[in-house]
């Protein structure tokens, strides 16, 4: 009965064909053509996007499709929901703008700040900077460490490190995690982003905690949040059923990569943070928002201390705020009470 609901609910199935990409690609919820305002985009009633889903589709696959559709509901943007250890592809929402096209990740790009500065000995968990003035509060937050630079997005806790760094550095970390190049997923039309080649060192600071000239995806920062959680491994996404699914590792991050920290800060920009609009006291999430350019992000997995699925938001005209909201329902369905792995078939 759930099955039969779940298929009736115009959920797409997954295709590598052309044709069903552009469709996807055409349907109610994608981006606005350039030339649309911003008061037309906000006031235009848009029908849910479409989601690809995989051909065989478990009944884990379709419960997770129809809760990211269901959290995004009319907002433009797009979801992505992988499983970070082996890089299955549950759903995909909204492929347009989660797969096919870039933009600027705002502030989660200062997960790779973090980790390039643990990996170069620039800084430890424990080491603390002075936000002063200048930061988005503008009192500033006073002595603060990496778990709550994460936790609150610390502009020039972030910017200090990157400055210490230098963007050599910072942009060779960016490929380590996949950044620049397709993660080469199994669709077609996947771009490859953006790193920059070159970056004025005057311009560092604000690229480090803006993330400005950066383009990314929803996939490939779900492949970046998954390497946090999986010990370092980059993978290929794949969207597949759990039939005869094979995992593919593009690379392993070098031995010297310092993950440590990271995860104490995600769990807290959800606990007392930036990704507040996540908590539910029985679920835990944890994950890292983003906000500029009028786009908004959380890159996010659950549950956090055992995390079994990566959830990444994009809102087009949205916050990193409101889009921890939509991954805070979504994981809410599938891992709250009534709902689960279990009741919903994992895998």
């Amino acid at each position: 009965m759930l099955l039969s609901a779940l298929v009736r609910a115009c959920v797409l199935r997954y295709s590598l064909a052309l044709s069903t990409l552009v469709a996807a690609s055409l349907s109610p919820g994608t981006a606005a053509p350039a030339t649309t305002s911003h008061r037309a985009s906000r006031s235009t009633v848009r029908a849910p996007a479409a989601v690809i889903l995989p051909a065989t589709a478990s009944a884990w696959d379709l419960a997770v499709g129809q809760a990211a559709r269901s959290a995004l509901g009319h907002a433009q943007g797009a979801v992505v929901a992988m499983d970070p250890h082996t890089g299955r592809v549950h759903a995909l929402v909204n492929p347009a703008l989660g797969m096919q096209r870039g933009f600027q990740p705002c502030s989660v790009f200062k997960i790779v700040v973090g980790i390039a500065g643990l990996s170069e000995g620039v800084i430890t968990p424990e080491t603390v900077y002075n936000c002063r003035k200048g930061c988005w509060m503008w009192a500033g937050h006073g002595p603060i460490d990496l778990r709550r630079a994460l936790a609150v997005s610390c502009n020039p806790y972030f910017e200090w490190v990157g400055e210490q760094l230098g963007y050599e550095k910072i942009q060779r970390y960016a490929h380590l995690l996949g950044l620049g190049e397709p993660s080469g997923i199994n669709l077609t039309g996947e771009t490859a982003g953006r790193v920059p080649t070159f970056v004025r060192p005057e311009a560092v600071g604000h690229l480090s905690s803006h993330a400005a000239g950066v383009e990314t995806s929803a996939v490939q920062l779900a492949v970046l949040v998954s390497a946090t959680v999986n010990g370092g491994s980059i993978l290929t996404p794949q969207v597949s059923g759990p039939a005869d699914f094979v995992p593919r590792e593009r690379w392993h991050l070098p031995a010297t990569t310092r993950l440590e920290g990271l995860a104490d800060g995600f769990a807290a920009a959800v606990n007392e943070g930036s990704a507040s609009a996540a908590f539910d006291p029985e679920v835990a999430v944890a994950g890292k928002t983003g906000t500029c350019s009028q786009l908004g992000w959380f890159a996010s997995y659950a549950p956090a201390d055992g995390p079994q699925l990566v959830v990444v938001v994009f809102l087009r005209y949205g916050s990193g705020h409101g889009a921890s909201a939509v991954a805070g329902r979504m994981f809410r369905e599938l891992f709250g009470p009534g709902g689960g792995p279990v009741a919903a078939g994992m895998p």
